[in-house]
């Protein structure tokens, strides 16, 4: 098996950047198999891989984020009780969702806060049944109100990286047995529940803000950065989605859907891993000059398929803008096309909340 594999077909765009980052992986100290998904994008260490290593761990690979993920619940309600103008006018009156109390065992480290960057949460509906079968089996409803939370670790994952970060060769990584590793990999596993706690947290502060006082049922809830070991070695992911947890969602941008799918029953070929959302296919600085003389922040406040986005910070409206994102459809069918993934269901954002 090649010691490099690109999951993407000829219509994907890939930066051929992240892909000569992903070489250069391949020669790094234990690295044994390197996958770039189809949501493979730009950055430093790219979004969108998945990488074994032998005796050898590598924080930097999967960033201060540790634990960032995805959750989506879904809230059973009758639909007419679905109004996206009202949800809007409730959400406007709060400056942050920590103005939300709600009962939480989390402690500091500001979880249960969204966080910035790509990170959000989004009120769904759903868009279209893809198997009815799968779907039915999930327990899921086509008039329910679904919740999507993008978010990680926070300033946990942080200080967890930073005891690490500069201590090591990059090329080399930390021996696995070392007492450094070992302490790590403990704090590591600490900041993914605590994220996964934070995304609960961050879904019911919503709920409450937007008046929905049915409790939330969880369908999902996944890290995609995050160091897990396995038996071929320490699988590394870094904005990859597991594929030994049951369904799992892969975003949209805002102005698109999201997918709930499937992991097929071998997905050897991308150790082990599913994209997790369409991948960025323009860098963060070069955002707001491609689009100012295109969108006002107030056109930008709904998208084109008619949803809406609360985000008081203009920069960040313009870098999280849709058409700084890869076509999601073409990231789902690559992943559909080899043998990964089968779709459940497409689901359509009505409003997305970011801080």
């Amino acid at each position: 098996m090649e010691r490099l594999t690109l999951i993407a077909s000829k219509r994907n765009w890939i930066d051929t950047r992240s892909v000569e980052t992903l070489q250069q992986l391949t020669s790094y100290r234990g690295i044994t198999r390197v996958v770039g998904l189809p949501d493979l994008s730009v950055g430093r260490v790219p979004n969108g891989m998945a990488l074994f290593s032998t005796g050898r761990i590598y924080p930097h690979l999967i960033g201060s984020d540790i634990g960032c993920g995805m959750a989506l619940y879904e809230s059973k309600i009758k639909a007419k009780k679905i109004r996206t103008e009202r949800f809007y006018k409730y959400l406007r009156k709060i400056e942050t969702l920590d103005e939300i109390e709600v009962e939480s065992k989390l402690e500091g480290y500001n979880l249960g806060s969204i966080g910035r960057g790509n990170h959000f949460a989004e009120l769904h509906r759903v868009n279209e049944v893809h198997d009815s079968r799968l779907f039915d089996e999930q327990g899921l409803n086509v008039e329910s109100l679904y919740t999507l939370v993008h978010s990680g670790s926070r300033a946990y994952g942080q200080i967890v990286f930073d005891r690490v970060s500069g201590k090591y060769d990059p090329t080399q990584g930390i021996e696995s047995s070392s007492k450094e590793a070992q302490e790590y990999l403990v704090n590591h596993d600490r900041a993914i529940e605590n994220a996964k706690r934070s995304r609960e947290v961050i879904a019911h502060k919503l709920l409450k803000a937007i008046k929905i006082n049915t409790q939330p049922s969880l369908v999902s809830d996944i890290a995609h950065n995050s160091i897990i070991q396995y038996k071929e070695g320490w699988l590394h992911r870094k904005g990859a989605t597991p594929t030994d947890k049951g369904a799992v969602v892969i975003a949209g941008s805002r102005g698109s859907l999201s997918y709930l799918v499937m992991p097929r029953d071998d997905t050897t070929l991308s150790n082990y891993s599913l994209a997790h959302g369409a991948g960025r296919k323009w860098e963060r600085g070069s955002v707001e000059a491609k689009l100012k003389n295109r969108y006002t922040k107030s056109e930008l406040l709904t998208t084109a398929i008619g949803s809406r986005v609360i985000c008081e910070d203009k920069k960040l409206l313009y870098e999280e803008a849709s058409e700084a994102y890869k076509n999601i459809d073409i990231v789902i069918g690559d992943l559909v096309e080899a043998g990964l993934a089968t779709i459940i269901a497409s689901f359509k954002p009505i409003l997305t909340y970011k801080e």
